[in-house]
């Protein structure tokens, strides 16, 4: 257990920059490190702000019909499925795709130790969903209940075991499809489309329980047997934290630590074959001499960006998800109107807020789909292959921003035309529709490229450290964020003010800001580059 214990420790402090920002004697890194703590913190509390408010209102119909026991159901089964979804396409980086293998698996350690101490750091990672919805939730239970003391004690201690199947079954998944993929030449293509699959099919599945459950609104006890049967654990938590049965508690525990056990000992057993399986190249055919092709440097640039994109599959999965997302509701919005849809889900009023916020909605997606916030991060130790080329420098940041747009624009722009068949919306709505998403676009990419100069990680030993848990990716997002709220936020509030005159002003903004990042790019971008 200590060399587990060691090597998870080591490689979370590896991979969350920690020890960098520990050790450093550089006081603009420590002043970085601490602002950008900060920042994280304050995005931290607005979200358990939010997800109490939410568990809330949710306790307030389940206090009506007398199942507050449902509340944590819920919240727990939730959690479950976001870990779930987080480390499905996280599992092959950070099992397979680290760098240090050979030194790693020359240490006398066992493999099972080293397969664990992995799928510990998934775990690690994990841990916050699930503290960022149970944590609110249990604080709403215990205000609406009034529970015995025990019921703080059983809570605590269960919270901790929660994440542990749900991650272990989506690193099963991610394990699987990268052992199936490696039988295969190209191996990262087929891993890359089984994991897509895999995901669309558990969200479609979903979509089709819920469409033949009871909504949320209408919640009785049916739910909780839904949830009960679909995920038995749920009962076993609910029984051992809302019923003190300690029977439920030892198996829920039980079957936790079992199923971590027994899949890092079956997964060491096959972890060596696997591993070779994906990093075995295959000639497809035999090489033969043709002339040599000459193109500019923007355009060269471009076409190696873009075949480092998509030859990860853990980048496109982070980064390409949310594109795919998009396009499968504006294709369903093709068969079922807004008004059905309201209707189905009870929010009558839904077919006016798709209406007015369509244009921010579509643009949530693209932000979401942020290439550049590590793309410049991941030329790791061959950035002074880029730094010390005859190019500008302004035409290789550039050139990452286009493989951004090439990955963003096209899918939103498809799906921006069959949102306006279905919502039938008007020409200036249509205009709107299409305009704002194609300027957070260029928006997103531009911001993701300023903050990741500001804030690299050129010394990472696994490629989802920097594509997932970089401090560049973590500032991008929240800032995007940011720049979608405000908007929104002004919208609801002028809801007596024409939403087209609104939405105009916020285009007319988000150009503004576009060119001031570009000119940023060209005249201090340089400098940023050249300093990394």
């Amino acid at each position: 257990m200590i060399n587990i214990w060691r090597l998870t420790k080591i490689q979370l402090l590896s991979s969350f920059g920690l020890n960098k920002a520990l050790h450093t004697r550089d006081v603009k890194e420590r002043r970085k490190f601490l602002l950008l703590s900060i920042g994280i913190l304050i995005g931290v509390a607005m979200i358990a702000v939010y997800s109490f408010g939410y568990s809330f209102i949710v306790a307030q119909t389940f206090e009506q019909i007398g199942r507050m026991d449902l509340l944590l159901a819920i919240m727990m089964a939730a959690a479950s499925i976001i870990g779930f979804f987080t480390t499905i396409y996280k599992a092959s980086g950070v099992l397979f795709g680290f760098k240090d293998y050979d030194l790693i698996m020359s240490l006398p350690i066992k493999t099972s130790h080293v397969v664990a101490s992995r799928v510990l750091q998934l775990y690690v990672m994990n841990i916050f969903f699930t503290l960022i919805v149970m944590l609110p939730a249990g604080v709403v239970y215990a205000i609406k209940v009034n529970p015995e003391a025990l019921y703080y004690l059983l809570f605590l201690v269960t919270l901790m075991f929660i994440p542990l199947l749900p991650i272990i079954v989506a690193t099963l998944i991610g394990a699987l499809i990268s052992w199936i993929s490696s039988r295969f030449k190209a191996s990262r293509m087929i891993s890359l489309i089984l994991t897509i699959i895999v995901i669309i099919g558990v969200m479609i599945g979903s979509f089709r329980i819920n469409g033949n459950e009871q909504v949320l609104a209408d919640i009785s006890t049916q739910l909780g047997d839904m949830i009960f049967k679909l995920y038995p654990l749920a009962a076993m938590y609910v029984d051992a934290v809302c019923s003190y049965q300690v029977g439920p508690l030892l198996l829920f525990i039980a079957i936790s630590v079992l199923a971590f056990t027994l899949f890092s000992t079956v997964l060491g057993t096959r972890y060596k074959a696997i591993y070779t399986g994906l990093t075995t190249s295959h000639a497809s055919r035999k090489y033969v001499m043709k002339s040599l092709e000459t193109s500019s440097p923007f355009r060269a640039l471009y076409k190696k960006d873009l075949r480092r994109y998509i030859s990860s599959s853990s980048y496109v999965l982070n980064t390409g998800l949310g594109m795919i997302f998009l396009l499968v509701i504006a294709i369903a919005l093709l068969f079922i109107s807004s008004e059905e849809l309201g209707t189905l889900i009870e929010i009558p009023q839904l077919a006016d807020y798709l209406g007015k916020l369509a244009p921010l909605a579509v643009s949530l997606f693209v932000i979401l789909s942020c290439t550049t916030s590590s793309a410049v991060s991941l030329e790791g130790n061959n950035l002074w292959i880029l730094k010390s080329s005859p190019v500008s420098k302004k035409i290789i940041l550039l050139s990452k921003v286009a493989v951004n747009l090439t990955v963003t624009i096209p899918i939103s722009m498809i799906s921006c035309v069959m949102l306006i068949i279905s919502l039938r919306t008007g020409w200036i709505e249509s205009m709107l529709l299409l305009v704002i998403p194609l300027l957070y676009a260029c928006y997103s990419a531009m911001m993701g490229v300023i903050v990741n100069l500001k804030f690299p990680n050129l010394e990472w030993k696994s490629e989802i450290t920097v594509i997932k848990q970089s401090a560049s990716v973590l500032v991008s997002m929240l800032i995007n964020f940011i720049s979608l709220v405000i908007p929104c936020t002004i919208l609801l509030l002028l809801s007596h003010v024409n939403g087209n005159l609104i939405l105009l002003g916020i285009g007319i903004m988000m150009l503004a800001v576009c060119g001031v990042m570009y000119r940023y790019i060209q005249t201090k971008g340089e400098q940023l580059f050249q300093a990394l």
